[in-house]
């Protein structure tokens, strides 16, 4: 019949075009043939989904689908290039890629030229990050082909928010005042100061210190690490009934950051001084 068929699958992103020869030749007793040449364009069918490659780019590595970039970086930064690739052809490899769900980042075409089966892609933030609001962010990149119907493809990178050292110490309150008694022993316990810092890891470790006048320097200590604040002298009313001085909280963030609160310690009467007769003339 001269009908041509196929033997098996044909896949035109392997093998767009088929030439062969066919020959037809007579049953005579001198037969005669004649050849021909045939060329079969396979066409296109919309077989296969896009292709999201997602990669470093600068100074951000990737680690097992993971970014880390710190909290300050500049609105518009990139953290990843993406590369959408379509193996099939005219509208069938035409991508559109976007960025699924309610993320800072967004993807910025890294250039104009190029195929519409092959595109770059910058992906970048649209916001300052915050590590104290969001940690971590999982951003999801979605491609769609044009064929019809239309294939998609998703790949996603997780973006660590890094900490950096961008808050003071707070203290629970800024000012302070307590009643001590007088005639205490040393070393006695007179208030515990605390404060926090919102940031993490060594940016929010604290270290306490005083800040005193030189008639008072010798007379309080401040645990470095608990904020006890303790008497080293024995206190006397009689001398001096009110001390006030300001606690500083450090954070170990480089460079450190500072916070202060005040205190006002009242030296409380106790009855150790014996009655005295003022003679007059």
């Amino acid at each position: 019949t001269g009908l041509i068929t196929v033997q098996g699958p044909i896949d035109r992103e392997d093998v767009s075009t088929l030439k062969f020869s066919v020959m037809a030749k007579d049953k005579g007793a001198n037969p005669k043939s004649a050849r021909t040449q045939v060329v079969v364009t396979i066409k296109d069918m919309n077989d296969n989904a896009p292709s999201i490659e997602i990669r470093g780019i600068g100074l951000v590595t990737h680690q097992d689908g993971m970014a880390n970039i710190s909290e300050d970086v500049p609105v518009e930064t990139a953290v990843a290039l993406v590369q959408v690739s379509d193996r099939d052809e005219g509208e069938n490899a035409v991508v559109t890629c976007v960025v699924a769900g309610d993320v800072p980042f967004q993807l910025r075409q890294a250039s104009e030229t190029g195929s519409d089966s092959k595109k770059k892609y910058f992906l970048q933030t649209t916001t300052p990050l915050d590590y104290e609001l969001v940690k971590d962010y999982t951003i999801e990149i979605v491609a769609v082909d044009s064929g019809n119907p239309p294939l998609s493809s998703t790949n996603s990178l997780k973006v660590q928010v890094v900490d950096v050292n961008d808050n003071a110490p707070v203290f629970s309150q800024s000012f302070t005042e307590v009643a001590f008694p007088e005639n205490n022993e040393p070393n006695d316990l007179v208030m515990e100061v605390s404060a926090s810092d919102a940031d993490s890891g060594s940016n929010a470790k604290l270290v306490y210190s005083l800040v005193t006048d030189p008639s008072s320097k010798d007379s309080f200590t401040i645990d470095p690490d608990s904020g006890e604040i303790r008497v080293k002298a024995v206190l006397d009313r009689e001398q001096r009934e009110r001390y006030e001085f300001l606690v500083v909280a450090a954070d170990k963030g480089s460079p450190s950051l500072k916070g202060t609160a005040s205190v006002a310690i009242n030296v409380m009467d106790r009855n150790d001084n014996d009655p005295k007769f003022m003679l007059s003339g």
